[in-house]
């Protein structure tokens, strides 16, 4: 094939007149940025207790096995980044790879499932706020929702500012959360367990024993975040390094982190009743290691820290569903209003607003439920949302590149290989999520039902809104995934 440039195969619609945002943000930035929306204080403090659960001593593996998946999702994902030379992420990738229909569903279905996990999260934060008020500093007890709604403002303002600031306050609270992991895992490998220091979870007998299928579901939903950094490819320096940097180091540094700590969370327990533990008291799991190991102080900082790690999920999130709709209003499938970049801050200001201002009203409508019901519910829901995107753009990024064999940044590997696994893998993933919707929910089956219904709605939707403007609005519908 003759040499050809990245930009030439993108048939990027951009032009001078396209609204385009601004920021500075440099690989590290991006990358705990994107992580951010991980909560890895929240995973290592009580999710990766749920993984042990399933796993038993054999979770770090299912965590290890986790990351290989995501670095064959990474290889094509990053390859392709190359001639996308916009902000849309899924969306953009899957429009270039398996046509605009399902671009534009899948647009359709990010948008549900980042708003399904910006409720879980707003619900979550009002939650543990209002307990940690009442129990922890004797204050009087106000409803949750008024704390969701104050961090929603927050949010909110700091999305409508530059990126840069947002940027800037997430690698605050991320070096926070792996400065508290960190002094965790190091008493526990100074002291040993019980049991030693035993790499017996490492081993095969140890993830066999258990359900391997259910772990690494779970630990798939641990990662979720990361796919982001293409969301933010206008705000970065030099974006063709700086993405497929801040994607590879994030996916291998938290996957580092999350493999150590669930070790040492087991050798704090010993191999032989770790699961027994984490069954008995999931939520307690670790605090109380941490209290054991290290002192009351960095238990209580971990209940704060929860807190600061909501909040940060909350941003990311918040940045990330604003610039969806930024993408889509640019490319006119939204009203073009919502297009509109703020002149000072370059940021999507009037997605940022909208995305608020709907966030608030639905928690509003949400005030008379149990938040931690609703935290089960829509990040369930958002979580298998973002998989199901993930196994379309690892089909995408192989159909993308099918004709385009030896182009300039492909291997047989990144551009074949590499997304056939992928898609193999999470294809599996996505089973298990299915077959599993009402447990990774927490409901009940009739709403499990009605979640799933919503979700793949939002999928036929889009796709029967690009079917309409493929008629009605020929040029609008050529733009879609920023072509055209």
């Amino acid at each position: 094939m003759p040499d050809v440039s990245p930009l030439e195969l993108s048939q990027d619609g951009a032009t001078a007149n396209t609204p385009e945002l601004r920021g500075n943000i440099g690989v590290f930035e991006l990358m705990f940025t994107v992580l951010a929306f991980a909560a890895p204080v929240v995973v290592v403090g009580s999710f990766s207790s749920f993984v042990i659960i399933f796993a038993g001593a054999g979770a770090p593996l299912a965590f290890a096995i986790t990351v290989v998946f995501l670095v064959l999702f990474s290889a094509g994902y990053t390859a392709m980044g190359r001639y996308l030379p916009n902000p849309g992420a899924f969306y953009a990738y899957i429009s270039a790879g398996l046509g605009k229909h399902l671009g534009l569903g899948s647009s359709f279905t990010a948008i549900f499932g980042y708003f399904m996990m910006n409720m879980a999260m707003a619900s979550f934060f009002g939650y543990i706020l209002n307990d940690f008020i009442v129990n922890m500093l004797g204050g009087p007890s106000v409803p949750w929702y008024l704390y969701s709604l104050a961090c929603l403002v927050t949010t909110g303002i700091l999305g409508y500012l530059r990126i840069d600031l947002s940027a800037k306050v997430l690698c605050v609270a991320m070096a926070l959360e792996i400065g508290i992991i960190a002094v965790f895992d190091f008493a526990v490998l100074r002291d040993g367990g019980p049991e030693g220091r035993s790499l017996e979870p490492f081993t095969l007998g140890a993830l066999t024993s258990g359900e391997v299928g259910l772990a690494v579901l779970y630990c798939a939903i641990c990662f979720l975040g990361f796919e982001a950094t293409a969301v933010y490819r206008e705000e970065t320096k030099d974006p063709a390094r700086t993405v497929p940097r801040a994607t590879y180091l994030a996916v291998l540094f938290i996957g580092f982190v999350y493999v150590v700590s669930t070790f040492l969370l087991i050798t704090a327990y010993g191999s032989s009743a770790a699961q027994d533990v984490a069954n008995e008291d999931p939520a307690g799991m670790f605090p109380n290691a941490m209290e054991s190991y290290v002192g009351t102080w960095a238990r209580d900082s971990v209940t704060v820290l929860i807190i600061t790690s909501t909040f940060a999920c909350l941003l990311a999130v918040q940045n990330i569903l604003s610039r969806y709709l930024f993408s889509l209003a640019v490319d006119g499938a939204l009203p073009k209003r919502l297009g509109r970049v703020h002149p000072k801050h370059r940021s999507p200001a009037a997605s940022s607003l909208t995305v608020t201002a709907v966030a608030m009203t639905t928690i509003i409508l949400l005030s008379q439920s149990d938040p931690i019901v609703n935290y089960g519910l829509l990040s369930g829901t958002g979580g298998f949302a973002i998989l199901l995107l993930m196994f379309l753009t690892g089909l995408a990024v192989f159909n993308f590149f099918r004709d385009k064999r030896g182009a300039p940044g492909t291997t047989l590997w990144n551009a074949t290989i590499a997304p056939i696994l992928g898609s193999i893998c999470f294809g599996v993933v996505l089973y298990l999520a299915i077959t599993n919707f009402t447990m990774m929910t927490g409901g009940s089956t009739a709403v499990a039902v009605g979640l799933q219904t919503a979700l793949w709605s939002s999928l036929v939707i889009g796709i029967v809104v690009a079917a309409v403007l493929r008629r009605k609005r020929p040029e609008t519908f050529e733009r879609i995934g920023r072509q055209g």
